[in-house]
């Protein structure tokens, strides 16, 4: 007969245990898991916030200038940086919090998602360099640096050839002088009468050894009083009637100012591509733009006047004095061409110009150049080309028949540089700030002529943001044991982004 014997439970008591640590400590390693794919979510959903932002581009700006531009405004009248903030709640709300409680029980679900905008950074921010490595980022990939270097030699060279040189003008205001103070000479000599007669005969004699020809410092008078367009224009060209308002330019307005620093340093390389990048877009008097405020754009970014006419009656005026100035510096070395105008001086001074020849020579020659500069710069508007220093061959005006030649047609040389070419060289003459804050003038302007984007200001437009998000979620492993020791997680992402390629 079998008795039952009672056992003590020795066994289940630990087994229970070691099944509740076990089950504890893969809790804890699920619960390790959530944890680093809720920051994996945060950091995530931080980027794609962010660049959700960044996607609502001003388009416009693209369409017509190919470039990426932010607008602070976010639909309102002014700067709002909180509408930033806004966007990327939404943005974060919609992804991490709303998605996964339309799904019911979410392993990585967030409890809340707030972010804060810690810096900005806009357009006109660091005096255009913000705007100027905009540009250069959209042009690089179209100009390599080493066709940007052989530009930028061009634009040197022409640089060196007329930082020493004279000033013609100079020369041509001291050979007047020295005719003038010859005149009035002539006058006293001959009101005193005691040797009127002796200096009659000897101008006689001089008048007969140089037979009266064109005095060249004359006919630059006349020349200059018919109005410097009338001279260069081709035949058939018309100038551009376009205005617009510079009362409230970008120059001569405050603008705001982000609070991220520009950290990028743009150099040589920047500053060509922004010109090259932004020449075609905004037009010239030889390839204007039909759109826009200004036909013009090139010229207004050099000389930031009110029409397109007066950009380049003011453009005009500088190419002609560096043509000018490189024209007077070949004829020094001409000697054929030195001796006509020696010649010339003699005609224009008489017997009494002996001590003065030198000056008034000078003063023809420079003359000389100007006419020449007038071919030069009416055959650059007409799509030729001029080389920066002539040779006997390729100068075109006789020092005979200034007034003449002026009026014919001259479409350059087969070998030299274009207007554009020299428009570069006017170009990097001014500051980065003058020729970014003009470029934005031009945007600006046209924003402004469409009802729907009247309020955009170039000084409101978002080109990077920093900020930060943060994230709460409450533990969901922990939970089952009792209480949430842990008390939830907290993560913190900080993101930044700029435009670019």
């Amino acid at each position: 007969m079998m008795r039952n014997v009672k056992k003590d439970a020795s066994v289940t008591v630990p087994l229970c245990m070691m099944i509740l640590a076990m089950a504890a400590l893969l809790f804890a390693l699920v619960e390790g898991v959530r944890y680093y794919g809720l920051k994996a979510d945060a950091k995530d959903g931080t980027k794609l916030a962010v660049e959700s932002l960044f996607a609502g581009y001003q388009p416009l700006l693209l369409e017509e200038y190919g470039m990426f531009f932010l607008d602070g405004n976010f639909g309102g009248s002014d700067f709002r940086i909180e509408g930033a903030e806004d966007e990327i709640k939404a943005v974060l709300y919609e992804n991490l919090i709303a998605e996964n409680e339309a799904e019911g029980i979410g392993f990585y679900r967030m409890q809340s998602a707030d972010a804060e905008v810690t810096g900005y950074q806009l357009a006109t921010d660091a005096k255009g360099k913000v705007f100027e490595m905009q540009s250069a980022k959209a042009m690089k990939k179209k100009l390599g640096k080493q066709a940007a270097k052989k530009l930028l030699e061009k634009i040197l060279g022409v640089e060196k050839q007329t930082q020493n040189a004279k000033n013609p003008e100079e020369a041509i205001a001291d050979a007047n002088q020295a005719l003038k103070e010859i005149e009035e000479k002539k006058k006293t000599e001959k009101e005193s009468g005691g040797q009127s007669k002796k200096k009659s005969t000897s101008d006689e004699k001089a008048d007969l050894s140089h037979p009266a020809v064109e005095n060249p410092l004359d006919t630059i008078k006349k020349l200059k009083k018919e109005g410097i367009l009338t001279l260069v224009l081709p035949s058939g060209k018309t100038v551009s009637e376009k205005t617009c308002d510079t009362a409230d330019c970008l120059m001569k307005r405050s603008c705001r100012t982000g609070t991220w620093a520009c950290e990028e340093k743009p150099g040589w390389y920047e500053r060509i591509l922004m010109q090259e990048f932004l020449k075609p877009l905004i037009g010239n008097a030889v390839m204007p733009k039909e759109t826009g405020s200004l036909s013009y754009g090139t010229e207004y970014l050099i000389c930031g006047k009110d029409s397109d006419k007066e950009n380049l009656k003011k453009t005009v005026n500088k190419l002609l004095l560096l043509r000018e100035t490189v024209n007077f510096l070949y004829l020094q070395t001409d000697e054929s061409k030195k001796a006509e105008a020696l010649a010339a001086a003699s005609a224009a001074g008489g017997a009494l110009a002996a001590p003065a020849i030198p000056v008034i020579e000078q003063g023809i020659l420079a003359a000389w150049a100007y006419v020449e500069s007038l071919c030069d710069v009416r055959a650059l508007l007409s799509g030729g080309k001029i080389p920066l220093l002539k040779s006997p061959d390729t100068w075109h005006t006789q020092l005979s028949n200034l007034s003449e030649i002026v009026k014919t047609d001259y479409v350059g040389e087969q070998q030299g540089l274009s207007y554009e070419t020299y428009l570069d060289v006017l170009l990097y003459a001014k500051t980065v700030k003058q020729i970014a804050y003009r470029s934005m003038d031009l945007m600006e302007w046209q924003l402004k002529s469409k009802t729907e984007t009247a309020d955009c200001r170039m000084d409101h437009m978002i080109t990077g943001i920093q900020f930060s998000a943060e994230y709460d979620a409450d533990t969901l492993f922990f939970d089952i044991f009792g209480e949430d020791s842990v008390g939830g997680y907290r993560f913190l992402e900080r993101e930044e982004y700029l435009y670019g390629p």
